[in-house]
């Protein structure tokens, strides 16, 4: 690790646990800081290694093993998306990584146990990009929707699936304006509620999922996202915010320089001023009271991304909550990603209780 950049080294200490927690290997993070000198040498070593994953896959289809098959190409798109994440002052890397990533996860979802339907939603003119999975076994299961955040995505909710699985939820993950496959088709927008509407009214008109109900998580920025969807759309029975957030603006200049530009990048803009004027409509403020499905609010009190506070202002204004229920943890850092072991089963279970009982 000697001779790291500071961004190498920043990177590592906010996201080791994270990449653990979403299907990177142990001893993979391990060659990673074992070859990587510093962040310019990050693209092509991550993305090497998600290579390698897909030779694997590929001999695995040869040999007539498909499930092994969609696991190898599975970890190869998540090498492809953590090579790529935090690429934003590297926009040909960050692009051509995001539709390496789809491409692999489009190969894999087919081939994994239960499987993954790739359903592209039409809304206005866009196309929302999504997939469903459903328990085996289990007849019209009520569904968990998952948005992602600021740089994480639907192919970055493979693990978290698996937990719904396993308490009898279908799950459906999307990419929302700004975010994976549709950041090409637009940068951030206010409405994103709208979009998760749009979703819900498409799992609503199938015959095998039961619409009466469904609930919803998003994580990070998700962690905005999916509790202004529950305020405006009351077939939301229950909300995790993993990760909380509330607001931008007033702490838009004392981010992380790479969190700053992540936020710009993501609403079409190259100057972070003109960022922080685009976003000023991030603000939970004008529908937490709105909020009456049950709510879940995970944040770690060592969160230097989005302030510890953001959490407690949602859980004061969230007023007509059918329940909250919090999960503030003192070691944590943002999302808890260092806590993945321990943090994330809870979620799941909080979504069952009130999805399937």
């Amino acid at each position: 690790m000697s001779g790291q950049s500071d961004v190498f080294a920043e990177v590592m200490e906010s996201s080791k646990g994270r990449m653990i927690g979403d299907g990177l290997e142990a001893a993979d993070i391990d060659e990673i800081l074992e070859r990587c000198t510093g962040w310019g040498d990050w693209y092509e070593v991550v993305t090497s290694i998600g290579d390698r994953y897909e030779a694997m896959a590929e001999q695995a289809l040869a040999g007539g093993a498909a499930i092994t098959a969609g696991v190898f190409l599975w970890r190869a798109c998540m090498y492809y998306h953590y090579a790529q994440f935090y690429m934003f002052e590297r926009p040909d890397l960050r692009e051509a990584g995001q539709k390496r990533k789809v491409a692999l996860y489009d190969r894999a979802a087919p081939l994994f146990f239960p499987p993954a339907e790739r359903i592209d939603v039409p809304f206005e003119g866009f196309t929302i990009p999504g997939f469903l999975r459903k328990p085996p076994g289990v007849v019209r299961p009520r569904c968990a929707v998952l948005i992602g955040g600021l740089e994480s995505t639907k192919e970055e909710s493979y693990l978290f699936e698996r937990m719904c699985h396993d308490r009898g939820m279908a799950t459906f993950a999307f990419d929302g304006p700004g975010q994976g496959e549709m950041y090409f088709q637009t940068p951030i927008r206010p409405d994103f509620e709208r979009f998760t509407s749009a979703v819900l009214d498409a799992l609503e008109a199938r015959g095998d999922i039961d619409a009466s109900k469904f609930g919803i998580l998003g994580r990070s920025f998700g962690g905005y996202y999916a509790p202004r969807s529950a305020a405006h759309d009351k077939r939301i029975a229950a909300c995790v915010c993993w990760g909380v957030l509330y607001e931008l603006q007033t702490y838009w200049w004392d981010m992380h320089d790479i969190t700053r530009n992540g936020f710009t990048y993501c609403a079409g803009e190259s100057d972070p001023a003109k960022g922080k004027e685009r976003l000023k409509f991030i603000d939970l403020g004008d529908c937490a009271e709105k909020i009456e499905c049950a709510l879940y609010l995970q944040h770690g009190a060592r969160d230097d991304l989005i302030p510890f506070a953001q959490a407690q202002r949602l859980e004061a204004e969230a007023v007509n909550a059918s329940e909250i229920v919090t999960q503030y943890e003192p070691d944590g850092i943002h999302c808890c990603h260092n806590l993945y072991h321990t943090t994330r089963m809870p979620m799941a279970d909080f979504l069952a209780r009130h999805l399937v009982g």
